[in-house]
């Protein structure tokens, strides 16, 4: 009886071949966002003087209208890069500066301005990997950073509470009074994803975390900038570190394969506590630094009108 031979070992053909790159999606949108924003400090005593609060500065109803530019790039092997930059204008709102009795200042004073000629900018980019992905679906983590400029005015002063000197009589509503510029920036932490239904439809969300929030800013009270003893001269830096979040989901509805609209809504929340530099900022006085505590609530509705370059079916990867 012959031996059997051995059967030639066939070569594992797929180990040797290349393995493709990845495909690559692309997809980019306009939008325009409609924002209600509310930002506000309480400023303290220096310690060494007096620990309680001195002031509180409240803008509200701070309306926004902006412009802005998205893109999402996204890899068939779960790597995707995005993010939005957006310019705008804070046409109204409302200022209430109140100053609260202290060893240095009474009666309580309560004044209200209107703001307007304001402007905010803004811009995120981020990086990050999809844990599950599928056809119609995808879920992933990013890492990313934020950046937030505001800027906004006050004009006019009257006084609502018994103070007989701060703001009385009233300053006309065309005076200019208070300029507060903050610049926010953080790195962003988050989950997001989407899903496609009905061939056409897309919902998508994400939530980010701003683990180490650092805020800029300057308070430019116009009318105290002065040569004389007391008087500011300039306006007064001031800093700050904190945390926040964001929150942002769009409803969108695919026209063509490559073209579609939507509908979403966003909020952003934004704390931080430091200081008021007066410390040689005011004329021929010593000045101290002052703690002072922030928040920043931004929230609203944007439309878009987006469109899709690459290979893949209504709602992309």
């Amino acid at each position: 009886m012959p031996l059997a031979t051995k059967a030639p070992t066939v070569p594992d053909v797929e180990y040797f071949m290349p393995h493709p790159l990845p495909a690559w999606q692309a997809e980019f949108a306009a939008r325009y966002w409609f924002a209600d924003g509310k930002t506000g400090k309480t400023l303290y005593g220096a310690p060494a003087l007096f620990t309680g609060p001195v002031s509180r500065l409240t803008y509200s109803n701070l309306i926004a209208n902006s412009g802005e530019f998205y893109g999402r790039m996204a890899a068939t092997n779960g790597w995707f890069l995005q993010g939005y930059v957006g310019l705008g204008a804070i046409s109204s709102g409302s200022l209430q500066d109140e100053d609260f009795p202290t060893p240095f200042f009474a009666p309580y004073s309560s004044t209200t301005s209107q703001q307007r000629n304001g402007y905010l900018s803004y811009a995120n980019v981020n990086v990050g990997y999809d844990l599950l992905r599928g056809g119609d679906y995808n879920f992933g983590i990013f890492t990313g950073y934020f950046l937030f400029k505001e800027v906004v005015n006050a004009f006019g002063c009257t006084q609502t509470a018994s103070n007989p000197k701060v703001c009385q009589p009233a300053i006309p509503d065309g005076v200019e009074g208070i300029t507060q510029t903050n610049f926010w920036q953080s790195p962003r932490i988050g989950l997001g994803g989407s899903v496609v239904f009905a061939d056409r439809f897309k919902f998508s969300a994400d939530a980010a975390w701003l683990p180490y929030v650092r805020l800029n800013g300057t308070d430019a009270h116009w009318l105290r900038i002065g040569p004389f003893m007391g008087d500011f001269i300039g306006p007064i830096p001031e800093d700050g570190t904190g945390m926040g979040y964001q929150l942002e989901a769009v409803f969108s509805y695919y026209l063509t394969p490559n073209a579609s609209v939507g509908l979403g809504a966003r909020y952003w929340h934004l704390q931080a506590n430091g200081n008021s530099h007066f410390e040689n900022n005011v004329v021929d006085e010593i000045g101290l630094p002052q703690p002072v505590s922030w928040k920043a609530d931004i929230f609203g509705a944007f439309i878009q009108g987006s469109y899709k370059f690459g290979p893949f079916p209504y709602g992309g990867i």
